[in-house]
């Protein structure tokens, strides 16, 4: 790794240009992704595949059988994020300890081993890829994997200091990545420049917060509490530690968030509830709750032109009440594995309604899409 005064200047240099760059740069990518054919990508994370969909057709464009590229059936791909223009994608395998990196052919260019790795970050500023760990690893190792993006090799697994690290979001200076831990009211913020890790300890009843998501201003992180049953605000123009700048009560396990276009709306996947929620940031009150043919809705992306939220549905079964939910899922010590396929929702934004439907595989997960999260 590079000495920290080499890191502070190359940080330096890249804060430069990316407040160059930034807002038209996702002027010149919304209008492009509105008709560019762009993809999702899906894990089936008990099927040992990967669900190809295209974002503007709305339809299956492949999927990917991991077996036939030489991975186990019990690999379990986990989560996905692409690069900005699309050109390259990251999937993780829990059950095989893999990171991959492929091209938008679907062609494998690489793999990085690591123990149990969960979700991933993209760094907006610097060559990095972030990898957590998987919420379905009992005791993992309290460190985060940073990756080396172009050569595509492990820099270095840096120590963060809390139990079960999952939820996980880089901020859009590439100054500061955040991750929360499932067992703790506590979660992590390493200082990308330094290398220094800031604890930030939550008071009061348990959380187990699921996933992070920054808001397209950049000033404001959230996460839901999937014990606690509320929303949390984080004020992130300053340094940590932090404290919620507000806390909204959600019920229905808050599991995954994502902004409208305008950071005005927030909206979370209700795991338990099989329902998706839209809350008014500045207020917490909720707006609309949509619901229907949903099945622990798990994961979710709004494209990029704000027309559709995309909803994962893993359709497990239901929850026990008061209990985690990351406890009781497939793949958890004693839990037999899930055998029902899952399926994508298309909630049209303007309607509130669904106006899609998709076929998954078994245990659907994670997803990612150029410019998601």
């Amino acid at each position: 790794m590079q000495p920290v005064w080499q890191r502070r200047i190359a940080h330096t240099v890249a804060l430069v240009a990316v407040v160059a760059t930034t807002v038209l740069g996702d002027v010149a990518f919304a209008q492009k992704s509105a008709g560019s054919g762009a993809k999702l990508y899906v894990t089936n994370q008990g099927g040992s595949s990967i669900t190809v969909i295209d974002q503007n057709k709305l339809t299956v464009d492949t999927v990917i059988d991991l077996t036939t590229l030489g991975f186990t059936p019990n690999s379990k791909p986990h989560h996905t994020v692409v690069e900005k223009d699309g050109a390259y994608w990251y999937a993780t395998l829990i059950g095989d300890g893999q990171v991959l990196k492929f091209d938008r052919q679907n062609r494998l260019l690489g793999k990085v081993p690591m123990e149990t790795p969960g979700l991933l970050a993209l760094d907006p500023v610097h060559d990095s890829l972030y990898v957590g760990r998987s919420m379905t690893a009992v005791n993992p190792p309290k460190s985060l994997g940073v990756i080396k993006r172009s050569s595509f090799t492990m820099v270095e697994e840096q120590e963060i200091q809390i139990p079960r690290p999952h939820a996980l979001a880089a901020t859009k200076d590439g100054q500061w990545v955040h991750v929360a831990s499932l067992a703790e009211n506590r979660f992590a913020s390493l200082n990308l420049a330094s290398g220094q890790v800031t604890l930030t300890t939550l008071p009061g009843v348990t959380r187990s917060m699921v996933q992070f998501t920054v808001s397209p201003d950049g000033t404001r992180l959230i996460v839901g509490g999937e014990l606690s049953n509320t929303v949390m605000v984080f004020d992130i123009t300053k340094a940590p530690p932090y404290v919620p700048v507000a806390e909204f009560a959600v019920k229905g396990k808050p599991w995954d968030p994502v902004f409208s276009k305008d950071g005005k709306h927030v909206y979370f996947s209700q795991f338990a509830d099989s329902a998706v929620v839209e809350i008014e940031l500045a207020t917490g009150k909720i707006l609309r709750s949509f619901s229907g043919h949903m099945a622990q809705p798990y994961d979710m992306i709004m494209r990029a032109d704000g027309k559709y939220l995309f909803v994962v549905n893993q359709n497990i079964g239901g929850v026990k009440p008061g209990a985690s939910a990351h406890d009781n899922m497939p793949g958890m010590a004693g839990m037999p594995a899930a055998k029902a396929t899952g399926w994508l929702s298309v909630i049209n934004i303007a309607t509130g309604k669904v106006e899609k439907e998709l076929p998954l595989g078994i245990t659907p997960s994670g997803m990612g899409a150029a410019g998601a999260r």
